[in-house]
């Protein structure tokens, strides 16, 4: 089953939760007129409660490698795993459904949402929402990749059958 979806444009409204909103919220604030806010923006202090939801990943754009620079403790329970401190292409699973979604901020220098399944986790059945936020220091490359992360059980039953 193919339950991913990727989304390009959208208002604060039409992301599915309140932790969602308020984090692209206050990327929007952060940004102000600008096309990207920069992480010397970012200020932890005001965005305590939802820290636990955000990861920020550094591009390395002479070796086009992502090191994940910090990972939210809600993603961090819901992969099993904490990678902060790791680059993507260790993962190579991760990396192989990932990648292209990061290749894609770089270029596109603007938001997305993503919601699929937690293809790469021992939870896999988890439903997950992405949100990727450009950050970039020069105002026009991208340089840091920040994330607002939603995991949830699935809305609907399925059955799954252990043999």
């Amino acid at each position: 089953m193919n339950d991913k979806i990727f989304i390009d444009s959208f208002s604060v409204d039409d992301l599915p939760n309140s932790i969602l909103q308020n984090i692209y919220q206050y990327w929007l604030d952060m940004k102000g007129e600008r096309s990207m806010p920069s992480r010397a923006d970012l200020n932890p202090v005001e965005i305590v409660k939802l820290l636990p939801h955000i990861s920020l990943v550094d591009v390395e754009h002479e070796t086009g490698r992502y090191k994940m620079r910090l990972i939210g403790t809600e993603t961090v329970k819901a992969m099993g795993l904490d990678v902060t401190g790791k680059y993507l292409d260790e993962f190579p699973l991760i990396e192989q459904i990932l990648k292209k979604n990061y290749n894609w901020l770089i270029k596109e220098k603007r938001p997305y949402i993503n919601f699929d399944k937690l293809k790469w986790s021992s939870k896999s059945f988890m439903d997950y929402y992405a949100l990727g936020l450009p950050l970039s220091r020069n105002g026009k490359d991208v340089d840091i990749l920040m994330f607002g992360m939603y995991y949830q059980f699935p809305k609907e039953k399925r059955t799954v059958f252990i043999e």
